[in-house]
């Protein structure tokens, strides 16, 4: 069978429409974003949208499981809260491998990089992904030893990942 644009189209919207529909997420908490420059991209989030409080950049240094592989980087980082969500801006400022930041990034992309979703059971929306979809973590990792985050594979289906985010 051969797949044009437009079949591919729609099978990507079907397969969108199936997951909506079937795993029934009740909300998202977090709005990822990946940028190249997170002082420029401060500037313009702080002249864009009304923030109660001034946007602080801090740096973070995270350890993941990339397809398999344990990666190093560090990062410069915005989290603020805006209209009942977490804008999260992320920029990547050395690694020692590829991760799901880096990736996009080397595709030429900057924006939207995932939606984050709080929970206490991360495990069974792993579990239903998998079970139904086929889509597995391509990254996971820990924050501390309250905080773990699992990124799904979701970007072919979805044009960007779902990332489970556990306290």
């Amino acid at each position: 069978m051969n797949f044009d644009d437009e079949n591919l189209k729609f099978i990507k919207k079907k397969y969108y429409n199936d997951i909506m529909n079937e795993i029934k997420l009740q909300k998202f908490d977090q709005i990822g974003i990946v940028v190249k420059d997170i002082e420029k991209s401060r500037q313009l989030f702080s002249a864009l949208l009304d923030f109660q409080k001034e946007l602080k950049i801090f740096e973070q240094d995270t350890k993941v499981i990339y397809k398999g592989k344990e990666v190093l980087f560090k990062l410069k980082k915005i989290q603020q809260n805006w209209g009942g969500k977490q804008l999260e801006i992320v920029e990547v400022m050395h690694s020692n491998g590829d991760h799901l930041y880096s990736e996009f990034l080397k595709e030429g992309r900057e924006g939207l990089h995932h939606l984050g979703i709080y929970t206490k059971d991360a495990e069974s929306h792993i579990k239903q992904f998998k079970e139904k979809y086929n889509i597995d973590v391509i990254q996971h990792g820990q924050l501390g030893k309250r905080v773990s985050f699992h990124y799904l594979d979701t970007k072919d289906a979805l044009g960007f990942f779902l990332e489970l985010i556990s306290f």
